[in-house]
């Protein structure tokens, strides 16, 4: 059954712009039709279209469903190496269960993601997670945080640092080590890897250096891999 993201209130659902667009001149619904909305932040119903214009579809919910999510808090603190790149990462993301994305920018950058977030590309990121959402039938959206420098996100809150050059301490060991806490931040690093400071950095902070795997991953791979295995 296909979902839609819909503004919900109290026994009743609207979609407008691109969802109604897509509901009534894509896939056709008529009047009468069942489909699974949501809203989100967690609400998932299955409801009954009543009306349906072209740019705006109204409906009447019937049921809500069952909603499952992580058990654990994720937030994805990853330096994004292309657009693409950044793409895949909240799309693959967003079906693992991620709960929030923090873009970061490091030593060895090579994407201005400060610059395409002012730009307003943000508003792109926002539809490739909603969309991402449809796939997999979840009715969470994750929050994209805006982009900050790498030492801006560090904080005292557990946080394991992916490290290539760590051999040892997996991300089982870091979970044990940080005594399984509900939420963790993962950190990511860019194409060329972590500067020695910003490594120095991270330890101080308290994060937990670990290793995704005896091959050294694509950025991307990366942040899918560790998310994952968390998962």
């Amino acid at each position: 059954m296909p979902q839609y993201l819909a503004d919900i209130k109290e026994k009743e659902f609207f979609l407008s712009e691109d969802e109604a667009h897509h509901a009534a001149s894509v896939a056709r619904h008529k009047e009468g039709d069942e489909i699974l909305i949501f809203n989100g932040n967690g609400q998932q119903f299955v409801g009954r279209i009543d009306k349906v214009q072209k740019k705006f579809v109204r409906g009447t919910l019937l049921r809500p469903c069952p909603v499952r999510r992580p058990e654990l808090d994720i937030t994805l603190c990853f330096v994004p190496n292309s657009r693409s790149g950044l793409e895949e990462v909240l799309d693959k993301g967003t079906q693992l269960g991620v709960r929030a994305f923090q873009p970061l920018v490091s030593a060895r950058s090579e994407y201005d993601v400060l610059k395409k977030w002012a730009g307003g590309k943000n508003d792109r990121w926002q539809q490739i997670m909603i969309a991402a959402c449809k796939q997999c039938n979840t009715p969470f959206i994750p929050q994209i945080l805006a982009p900050v420098k790498f030492s801006q996100a560090l904080s005292a809150e557990p946080s394991l640092f992916a490290y290539e050059a760590e051999r040892e301490h997996t991300l089982l060991w870091g979970m044990k080590e940080l005594k399984f806490p509900r939420a963790v931040r993962v950190f990511i690093g860019p194409a060329g890897g972590w500067t020695a400071q910003e490594v120095a950095q991270a330890k101080q902070s308290g994060a937990l250096c670990v290793t995704l795997g005896v091959n050294i991953l694509r950025a991307e791979t990366a942040c899918i891999a560790a998310v994952a295995k968390l998962l």
